[in-house]
C-alpha cells in the first residue's frame, strides 16, 4: 500500500444539541460524504486500515481531562494546541478503514466523547491510501 500525499479533512457541523441523536449523526455523515467521495476520486482503497486523525476543541480543563483518558477509549494523543478564544484543541488518532460504516462508527464515538467531556468534535482527516 502507498499513502497518497493528499490529506483530507471532514469538518464537523456546528451544533450544540445534546444528547447525540440520529439527526446529528446524519448531519455529520452528510458533511463527510464529500470527503469520502474525494478520497475515492483520489484512488483511496477504503478497506485499508490507516491512521485517522480526529480533533476535539474545548476549555482547557475539559481537554486536559480528555487527554488523560482518551487512551482508554482506544485513541492515541497526537498533540494538544491552543486555538483562538482561549480554547485548546486535542488531536487524537485511531487506526481504521474509511468505508462508510467505519466512518459512521468513528462519528458516533466522537459525538459520545463530545457529550461526555463537554468538548466539540471538530472533524476527522486522513490520507488517501492506495493498494
Amino acid at each position: 500500500m502507498y499513502p497518497f500525499l493528499l490529506l483530507l479533512f471532514a469538518q464537523a457541523t456546528a451544533t450544540s444539541s445534546r444528547p447525540v441523536d440520529f439527526g446529528r449523526i446524519e448531519a455529520e455523515m452528510a458533511a463527510d460524504a464529500d470527503v469520502l467521495k474525494s478520497l475515492e476520486r483520489n484512488g483511496d482503497d477504503p478497506t485499508i486500515k490507516r491512521p485517522v486523525d480526529v480533533r476535539f476543541v474545548g476549555q482547557v480543563g475539559n481537554i486536559v481531562k480528555l487527554q488523560n483518558e482518551i487512551g482508554a477509549l482506544g485513541w492515541r494523543v497526537v498533540q494538544r494546541v491552543p486555538v483562538d478564544g482561549g480554547e485548546m484543541a486535542l488531536d487524537v488518532q485511531t487506526d481504521q478503514t474509511t468505508d462508510r460504516a467505519a466512518i459512521r462508527n468513528l462519528t458516533e464515538a466522537a459525538l459520545s466523547v463530545e457529550e461526555k467531556y463537554g468538548v466539540r468534535y471538530d472533524g476527522w482527516g486522513t490520507v488517501a491510501t492506495k493498494p
